[in-house]
């Protein structure tokens, strides 16, 4: 029998292809967030979602992002479109922004609260991308929207559509459009990186039998956790699961910090994370849970809390007031 000889052929070479990726960095939130997560903050380069029922303090985390982009010489883009942003409250926690003659506050970033539907948002963010691919806009882009979940889509605004549409728009949108345009970037011959962070709100999943967990779940449908390289929890699943630390002062009484948790509920990043990360949120950020910590904050801030409080003699006392905290 005839032998027969193989042809060469290195499909190898003719048909494997390797993409090289920029090193992975992260946006900055605070040496005591990294402590309680084990994650500095954003991953550059990904979709980012902070999730978590009200107060948990997950506008402290993106802002105090959108400062350190600032510092890395990266462009924040701000899309609020929960109205209900503070411009002290961003100051106070970092983000380099003055008042101009007429009252505007500006600074080295982009702001837009005009939206009333999520089609506003998404074909915004797509105009600022096609600015920087046209050279227009010469830096890495940090979106940063503000929440996710508090406007519909076009249909439902009109009063045609429901919870259904708003999830197929930001699976269109975001799970299949915004998602490859903002992931391209982690690629090595990109020169920028460009980075979204979502702040959402939740619905509480119920279960389905007696012994079962509530579990918590994005407004908005599946398809943003999906597209998401990094899910950051605040609090608990079925509730806020924060606690409140008052200030007093010769009888006067002010909110001085919120205990609250961050977890990472998905890391597609690097698999690491912790899952009792106890922390708290204080007007200039994120501060370890500890005695120590707390006294040393109070000495750093003590003039700031004290124009709070009122002047004079008189020691400020911490205590602990309303609590929502529970075991999940």
């Amino acid at each position: 029998m005839a032998v027969i000889k193989k042809k060469e052929f290195d499909y190898k070479a003719q048909f494997s292809s390797k993409t090289k990726y920029k090193e992975t960095n992260f946006y900055d939130c605070g040496e005591a967030f990294a402590d309680a997560c084990s994650l500095p903050g954003p991953v550059m380069g990904g979709i980012n979602m902070m999730l978590g029922h009200s107060n948990t303090a997950k506008t402290t985390a993106m802002i105090l992002a959108a400062a350190d982009a600032i510092k890395k010489g990266h462009l924040p883009v701000f899309i609020i479109t929960e109205k209900k942003w503070s411009w002290a409250h961003a100051v106070e926690l970092g983000l380099q922004a003055k008042q101009d003659e007429d009252g505007e506050w500006v600074g080295d970033f982009i702001f837009n609260d005009s939206f009333d539907y999520i089609e506003q948002a998404t074909d915004f963010i797509n105009k600022v991308l096609d600015a920087q691919e046209k050279g227009d806009i010469q830096q890495s882009l940090l979106f940063l929207w503000d929440s996710i979940g508090s406007i519909p889509c076009l249909m439902t605004f009109e009063g045609k559509g429901g919870k259904m549409h708003n999830a197929s728009v930001l699976a269109d949108k975001i799970g299949m459009g915004l998602h490859s345009r903002i992931s391209k970037s982690k690629k090595e011959d990109y020169p920028y990186y460009n980075t979204l962070v979502v702040v959402n709100q939740p619905w509480v999943l119920l279960p389905d039998n007696p012994f079962g967990q509530p579990e918590i779940k994005p407004k908005g449908g599946e398809a943003l956790f999906l597209a998401s390289s990094l899910v950051f929890l605040f609090g608990s699943q079925k509730k806020a699961g924060v606690s409140h630390l008052d200030a007093s002062k010769n009888g006067r009484k002010v909110s001085y910090a919120v205990r609250t948790r961050i977890t990472v509920l998905k890391n597609h990043v690097n698999g690491l994370d912790f899952k009792d990360g106890k922390i708290l949120a204080v007007p200039q950020g994120f501060i370890a849970d500890t005695k120590e910590a707390i006294e040393k904050y109070k000495k750093q801030y003590s003039g700031y809390w004290s124009n709070i409080l009122g002047g004079g003699d008189g020691d400020i006392t911490i205590t602990e007031s309303t609590s929502d905290e529970d075991d999940d």
